[in-house]
């Protein structure tokens, strides 16, 4: 009997070291995809020198941007799955600018969003030099157990190089 109950323990403390150990690598493949979708939506911002996060979709809702079509054609060969919820991102309720999300399709939503983007200017103040923003890029992703499923939710942000508007579009 008390070999037995020994034997329950250490099963017990085996099957908790492998739920750490496959989360620890869940977590770990996850953070690397959103790294990585992160960083190409900050280089896909750069090379089309800006969004115009006012003006994206048309009237009938296709997309108007060609920089949001061209992350959008991005996520759909990667699977990168996550989504999070950019009204959670406001730091400060004062701040100008404002994150807006992003489905896979390209469409706008602030809770179940993919990614999403905020542009800041970088010299609002003075009015010599000439108009620049920078973007601010956040993506999600998850803790996922098996067995167990979501547990926790993260993000990655990064941000582009200064951008010039007067210069938009891909030459």
């Amino acid at each position: 009997m008390r070999e037995s109950i020994g034997g329950t323990w250490l099963l017990s403390i085996v099957i908790v070291f492998i739920f750490i150990f496959a989360g620890y690598i869940c977590l770990s493949i996850n953070h690397s995809k959103a790294f990585a979708v992160k960083d190409d939506i900050l280089e896909t911002i750069e090379r089309y020198n800006g969004i115009d996060l006012n003006n994206v979709t048309k009237s009938d809702g296709n997309l108007h941007d060609p920089c949001i079509d061209s992350i959008t054609r991005r996520l759909a060969t990667v699977s990168y799955r996550t989504s999070g919820n950019c009204n959670n991102l406001q730091n400060n309720s004062n701040e100008p600018e404002r994150w807006v999300g992003f489905d896979r399709e390209g469409r706008q939503t602030d809770t179940q969003a993919s990614y999403c983007i905020k542009q800041v200017a970088v010299n609002s103040n003075i009015k010599e030099l000439p108009e620049a923003y920078y973007y601010k890029v956040a993506v999600f992703y998850q803790l996922d157990l098996p067995v167990i499923s979501y547990v926790m939710s993260f993000k990655v942000t990064g941000d582009t190089k200064i951008l010039y508007p007067n210069n938009q579009g891909v030459k």
